[in-house]
């Protein structure tokens, strides 16, 4: 009882939150005040409810007052007199956005059209959700007399949850982006996301929300919508249950019977699936065939079966009783190839094949060792039973064995199935011997075949699964997870749980290395809830959580995913070693882990098939460097550079090479820095990048998790370090990161060298705006006969209408004549024309707008006229990759956000590096926007200097100082030179 009134206190002093305090108030109306001090306080908060009513006779939502300053002890007796002048000051003093005015929260009508919660207490009561056949209401317009009474109140939550209700997304944002950060803004902006169909955005905010306050319960029903919006229901519907378990009136039960109907779902889905497996695997053993009814539901499935079960049949008549189902599944997907199939087969020698169709069921339930395998596969061909053949090949776990035969032997049955089935398989060869380029172009071609009516849907979401694990490989995290989801649309479509299975957990793969570990926990916990069963299903999903909590420095919530892994006893996966060796440097190491991570990696190491790409076998050594340098550092330091000359050779051709590589540099700086070697760290930083040692004004940067390493050296050649482990939060800006005493150092030198390694590459304000400094990206280019001046200059863009940007003011040629210019203007303004006449250029300039887009491209990019073939517009980083600008320019990108590049661990992806990396000499670029009117005065002098031979990071120092001491436009501070 004491903690019962203790907790009324609370609700009086208004330190309870909205939603506390009216589940609260619900709940005290129905106990039993037995105790005199219980009644008085009762007595206080119904008088001031009581008072809370308008003329119109509506209810006043009651509002708590401000926590009062005053003794507990004088609560003990509370004058009715004091309660009814609380409720009378209440009234007065209460925002009159508090009124449960029907017409502002839209109260007058049943039921409620906004899905998601508000945190707005008048705007989050319940009623039952409708949804209009029509597809919703027109949004219904805001009174302006209550917008009015919002504004005076200087509720802007109110107004945007006004906003909200009546589906007008941009006019609520406006007002949510005044709001202070706070669990319920993000709770709020969750609702917004998904309003505006961003399902991924919501996630991430209800998630913010949630781990500042873990009982939020918008936040917990918001993310539960989001959840089920992405298709990951076991997931939404925990959410839906901790919202049920709150006990909000109304709230509550629609939340259980969300859960409920989501749970169910799931359930039918997956027994369907497995029922429909079940009865292909019985025909193929020989017993019945599917019904017609099953067939339609699962048609993707029913055609693999239908492959097996011709390849095991034992008698004419056996094929015969199959007829029907390849008429079926030919109409499915057109053309008579099923039936050819059978007609084929009612022609060979049952008596012949009778005993390798029997060894063929066998192989595919697994029951076949690889010596027998092999044997199975000479049988076949000495008597040439090409389709059982064809179907044996495929347990071949690497693909590069039998790669010719098995290409002939699909296209040879001219059926689109196996011509698919056969790119796919070469792909993986391709991935297999490093030539992940190759696949990627092989698979990108293959899916052409796939059109948009659905035909061998099957084959076509497996092609575009594994392009999805292409891209992953290459690390192009965008395009991976665009080709996944197209994927993962395909199976649910042909009700393909399996592959649905399969597809989340590689979608939280991609999730991680795109940085979106909400996304990339949800993928990975949905996975786990969907074969609760099935331990050896969970190492990957375990090993990749472990992963996304250790990126968000829960060091213990990694160790806790890992112990979870390691209950199916399994040795470690590459994942899973590669946290460990992460975890090697915090406090959540074990001294297991040496024996661990070797048994884990010798068991990679023993089964080749388990490597996805050539890369693999370089970052298996730098696990175990990274690993070991915490504890034996000349061991781990070996290793490390074992790793670093393995990568090399791949490095033109594979992402997992480079990555071992820069990790192993990642270490070994580190390594140094801490134990204060300071010459090899700065050593270090200058090798990566093949640059000489600096021998003055230099500064080396790196950030890995939560550890940080710079080294400095002056004007003078003196040498100063800083290493710290204290970060507690991931880098976003670094403004702060270099110590005062580092910059104090560098300010007698003309200019700095930084050698910023990911993710500090291309970040702003780095160094303060009065020091001349450029983020050094590669050596300077050898020596060479002087180029002829071409200058370029991109401007007036035709940009597609449907973005709607603005139209720039028209650029103005010089007054005098130059030869040396050419202008590339209008609809000649597209990415192939400019890519083809940046090549031979010495200069250029692109005055175009630039655009942050995540779904379209890593970094930023550049909005450019339509080609005449495609329409495409977009100028981006990989579009500049693999270029070759023999010209050696100096580049201008005059546009907004044009330095905005992604940050990974082992890159930079962006704009400016990728044209530093294609030969410029050097690459002018603002991360933020640049005032259209401004551009070209600050632009034009500086290139106009430049020209005449003064270093870049002197010229835009001084027009940076110039500029803000006469005009005072800060967007300067953004520009950014990379050299």
């Amino acid at each position: 009882m004491n903690e019962l009134c203790d907790r009324l206190e609370t609700f009086i002093d208004g330190e309870l939150a909205p939603v506390d305090a009216e589940n609260f108030r619900h709940h005290l109306t129905r106990c039993h005040p037995c105790e005199t001090r219980m009644k008085e306080l009762l007595a206080l908060e119904l008088l001031a409810d009581d008072a809370l009513h308008d003329a119109s006779g509506d209810t006043l939502a009651f509002v708590p007052p401000p926590p009062l300053k005053r003794r507990r002890t004088w609560m003990m007796v509370v004058p009715l007199a004091l309660a009814a002048g609380l409720a009378a000051w209440v009234l007065v003093t209460r925002p009159a956005s508090s009124a449960d005015s029907s017409e502002l929260w839209l109260g007058q009508t049943p039921g409620r059209t906004l899905e998601a919660r508000l945190t707005h207490p008048s705007a989050d009561r319940h009623r039952p959700y409708e949804v209009m056949r029509s597809g919703g209401d027109k949004p219904r317009a805001l009174s302006l007399r209550e917008l009015a009474k919002l504004e005076e109140a200087g509720d802007e939550r109110g107004i945007a949850s006004a906003y909200l209700l009546r589906g007008d997304p941009a006019q609520a944002g406006a007002f949510l982006d005044k709001l202070e950060t706070s669990p319920d803004l993000d709770s709020d902006r969750a609702a917004l996301a998904l309003q505006r169909g961003a399902p991924e955005e919501a996630l991430t905010l209800a998630d913010r929300a949630l781990k500042q306050r873990p009982q939020h319960a918008q936040a917990l029903w918001n993310r539960g919508l989001a959840l089920k919006a992405l298709g990951l229901s076991l997931q939404a519907a925990e959410a839906f249950e901790q919202v049920a378990a709150l006990k909000e009136p109304g709230w509550s039960e629609e939340a259980a019977q969300r859960a409920a109907e989501l749970r169910s779902l799931e359930g039918e889905q997956r027994k369907g699936w497995k029922g429909a497996k079940q009865h292909c695997d019985d025909m193929v053993a020989g017993g019945a065939v599917p019904s017609p009814a099953e067939v339609e539901r699962y048609p993707g499935l029913s055609r693999l079966c239908f492959y097996d079960a011709v390849r095991t049949a034992s008698s004419i008549e056996r094929v015969e009783v199959l007829r029907p189902l390849a008429l079926q599944l030919d109409r499915i997907d057109g053309g008579t190839h099923l039936e050819d199939a059978l007609r084929r087969a009612a022609r060979v020698d049952f008596e012949a094949r009778a005993p390798l169709a029997k060894e063929y069921v066998r192989l595919t339930r697994g029951e076949l060792a690889p010596a027998a395998r092999e044997t199975l596969i000479s049988k076949l061909r000495e008597v040439r039973q090409e389709d059982i053949l064809l179907g044996a090949l495929l347990f071949v776990p690497d693909p590069r064995q039998h790669e010719a035969e098995y290409r002939a032997l699909a296209l040879a049955t001219k059926d689109p199935w196996f011509a698919l089935l056969a790119e796919e398989r070469q792909a993986k060869a391709d991935l297999q011997r490093g030539q992940a380029p190759r696949a990627l172009t092989r698979l990108t071609e293959a899916l052409r075949a796939c059109d948009s009516e659905q035909r061998f849907s099957y084959r076509c979401l497996e092609l575009l699964r594994n392009l999805s694990l292409v891209e992953r490989q290459l690390h192009r995290p965008v395009e991976a997870r665009t080709h996944g989801l197209a994927a993962l649309a395909r199976a649910r479509a042909g009700r393909e749980w399996s592959k649905e299975f399969r597809l989340i957990q590689e979608l939280g793969q991609v999730a991680i290395f795109h940085g979106d570990l909400s996304l990339a926990r949800a993928y990975m916990e949905e996975a786990i809830l969907r074969t609760p069963e099935r331990c050896e299903d969970h190492e990957l999903p375990y090993a990749n959580l472990a992963l996304a909590y250790y990126r968000t420095f829960d060091f213990a919530g990694a160790r806790e995913q890992l112990d979870h892994a390691a209950k199916c006893g399994r040795p470690p996966s590459l994942a899973r070693a590669f946290v460990i060796a992460d975890l090697a440097h915090t406090h959540a190491r074990r001294d297991v882990d040496a024996d661990l991570l070797t048994r884990g990696l010798a068991a990679i190491r023993s089964t080749p098939s388990s490597l996805e790409a050539a890369g693999d076998g370089p970052m298996l050594r730098h696990i175990e460097g990274r690993f070991f340098v915490e504890q034996d550092r000349r061991r781990g330091q070996t290793l490390l550079r074992q790793a670093i000359t393995e990568a090399e050779p791949l490095l033109a051709s594979d992402v997992t090479a480079r990555k071992a590589r820069v990790y192993s540099y990642t270490s070994l700086i580190l390594d140094a820095a801490h134990h204060g070697e300071l010459e090899k760290a700065l050593a270090l930083f200058a090798e990566e990048r093949s640059l000489a040692l600096p021998e003055r004004c230099a500064l080396g940067v790196t950030v890995d998790d939560e550890r940080t390493a710079l080294v400095a050296r002056d004007a003078s050649g003196r040498l100063l370090g800083h290493y710290d482990a204290d970060r507690r939060q991931r880098l976003e800006a670094v403004e702060d990161l270099v110590p005062a005493k580092l910059v104090d150092a560098l300010r007698d030198c003309p200019s700095v060298d930084v050698l910023a390694r990911p993710p500090v590459l291309g970040k702003p304000g780095l160094l303060p705006p009065d020091l001349a400094w450029t983020y050094r990206v590669a050596p300077p280019p050898p020596a060479s006969s002087p180029h002829a001046q071409r200058r370029l200059v991109v401007a007036d863009v035709n940009a597609p209408a449907e973005l709607r940007l603005p139209s720039l003011r028209a650029w103005s040629p010089p007054d005098a004549e130059d030869s040396a210019l050419s202008t590339l203007k209008g609809a000649s303004a597209t990415p192939s024309q400019v890519l083809q006449a940046m090549r031979e250029a010495t200069e250029v300039q692109i005055h175009a707008h630039g655009v942050v887009d995540p779904h379209v491209a890593d970094g930023s990019l550049l909005v450019l006229s339509p080609e005449e073939q495609g329409g495409r517009y977009a100028l981006t980083a990989a579009d500049v990759q693999g270029q070759r600008l023999q010209g050696r320019p100096v580049v201008l990108l005059a546009a907004c956000h044009a330095a905005h590049s992604t940050t990974y661990f082992h890159e930079t992806f962006g704009l400016p590096v990728a044209f530093v990396e294609a030969g410029a000499r050097a690459v002018l670029a603002a991360t933020q926007e640049i005032p259209d009117t401004e551009a070209s005065a600050f632009f034009e002098p500086v290139l106009e200097r430049i020209r005449t031979g003064i270093p870049a990071a002197l010229v835009l120092r001084d027009a940076r100082q110039d500029w803000l001491r006469s005009r005072g436009s800060v967007w300067v501070r953004q520009v950014l030179l990379f050299e």
